[in-house]
Order: C-alpha cells, then structure tokens, then sequence
C-alpha cells in the first residue's frame, strides 16, 4: 500500500507539471522575456542581539519567453514600494537601488534586489511589511509576470521557541479526513525557520528519495509563514500556506510557553488543490 501510495503521488506530481502549464494564461516559451519575484512573500527574524545592519536579497527571475533563451541585452526593471507597506523606508530599512530601478544583465536568468534592514528600529513583537511592486520593463525585450510582480517582505524582532514533541491531527478540509500523528517532531533550522516531520498524510516520502518528509516553516513573532515550495522537497508537487486562514502559534497566558500551533495549507495536485488545517498541541 505504501509503494501504491508513492506511486501514485509520482504520477500525480508529473502530470500537475503539464496541469500547471495548461492553466496558466502567461505564455512562458515564445514572445518577450518575462520577469518577476523568485518569492511572493519573505520573513526576516531578528532579535535584541542585532544591533548592526543587516543585509537581505529577494531574486527577480527571468521567468521565460523567447524560448528559454537568455537575454542579449541588460533589462531595467522599475518597481515601487506599496502605500500598504507597515515598515517605514530610510528608518527601518534602505533598498539599495538607484531611482528604483535594479538592472537583469545581459545572458543572467536572475538579479538580487539587496535591501538593507536595521533591527534596532524594529518593535518588538510587532511585524513590519515591505510590500514592493514590479511597475515596468525600461529597456530589453521583456514584460513582468502578472502573478509574480509583488512580494511581501515581513522585518520583526521577536523570539520564538517552538522546536520539540507534539500530538499532531491534520483535516483535509475537503472531505473532512483526518490523520493523526501522535509523535510529531519540529526541528529548528534557524532562528524562527522550522521544519515539520509529515505534510499533509504523508509521513514516508523520503522513502521514494525526498530529502525530507515535513515541510518548512517560519515564526514570526507567533504568526506562521509557509513559503511556497516543493513537496518534501522532492515533488513537483507545490505547497504554500493558506494566507486568508489563521496560522498562529498559541501560548500559555500564565507562563508563555507555547501551547498550540495551528497552520494552514495547501498541496497542488493535477484534480486540483488540497487545502489541510493542521494542528499540533504540545507534549
């Protein structure tokens, strides 16, 4: 039953490659290069102990067109910071790019837009936001991604403690199943970026070669982020969390250790999106 199970999930996985394509209204192979954020959102942690500086970069990717070829010539990419930005620019951070404009050079299929966050500014416990927009192409034969033309960049300062034991139960929230794993372990893999032990139903995906079975996550400042990524770092297969739902870790009002945490998330299939809500209680 395990191996059917893996099995399955390969072919699923390769066929929601083509699903992916099919549905997306962007052309990625022909016409003009197409540009946009590696990431749609970013976290940054810190704490009272980062007193300098701090320098950050999310890549801008040459996403496709003109056949998978690089470009010939450098493409200057325009963007903006959005009025619903929470972090004030020159006070808690500095992008650090002349007249808001970061230049893709010729033959590279990627540039890093370096910003600079100063943790001191930051408030404790409260996230700030840098929302930033693509705006346009100035130069070279290239237009920017519709889906990938902004991200959100969260700058806290914050402690977080979550790593150890904990009885955990997933719903998929489609058909109501449910699936308990009573020896759930979370790793930390730096400060406020975890690592889960399953995804979803799935605890043995490394046993068909995935690096890992559970998915990674970020605390910031008691709020849950789940970056897009692959399934089990393996699968095509993508998972992401579930923006509009509460991912929140609950901590004990009289001693403030952490208590619960509630994520949720989805996992893409070729039949369509897996949305689950899992909640793991500590032990």
């Amino acid at each position: 039953m395990k191996n059917f199970k893996i099995i399955v999930l390969t072919l699923l996985s390769l066929v929601a490659i083509t699903a992916c394509v099919d549905d997306d209204q962007e052309d990625f192979g022909s016409g003009p290069h197409i540009v946009g954020f590696r990431n749609a959102q970013g976290s940054y942690i810190y704490t009272d102990n980062d007193l300098d500086p701090v320098q950050i970069f999310e890549p801008i990717n040459l996403l496709g067109g003109s056949n998978g070829t690089a470009s010939t010539e450098n493409i200057a990419i325009n963007f903006s910071i959005d009025p619903s930005s929470t972090a004030i620019s020159g006070t808690n951070y500095a992008i650090n790019a002349t007249g808001n404009t970061i230049v893709l050079p010729a033959g590279e299929d990627f540039v890093k837009l370096p910003i600079t966050v100063y943790p001191t500014t930051l408030p404790g416990n409260i996230p700030k936001t840098i929302v930033i927009n693509l705006t346009q192409v100035g130069t070279g034969n290239a237009v920017i991604s519709e889906e990938k033309k902004s991200i959100t960049i969260t700058i806290a300062k914050c402690a977080s403690d979550l790593e150890g034991m904990y009885s955990l139960t997933v719903t998929r929230l489609d058909t109501g199943a449910i699936y308990n794993f009573p020896n759930e372990q979370i790793t930390e893999l730096a400060l406020g970026v975890y690592v889960t032990s399953t995804t979803g139903p799935y605890d043995d995906l490394t046993d068909d070669g995935a690096p890992r079975n559970g998915f990674i996550f970020k605390d910031v400042c008691q709020s849950i982020v789940i970056d897009e990524q692959n399934l089990g770092d393996f699968y095509s297969n993508l998972v992401y969390g579930n923006p509009d739902e509460t991912n929140e870790v609950n901590l004990n009002t009289d001693t403030g250790l952490v208590e619960s945490i509630t994520m949720n998330y989805t996992i893409t299939f070729a039949a369509g999106p897996r949305k689950y809500r899992a909640i793991y209680t500590k032990l």
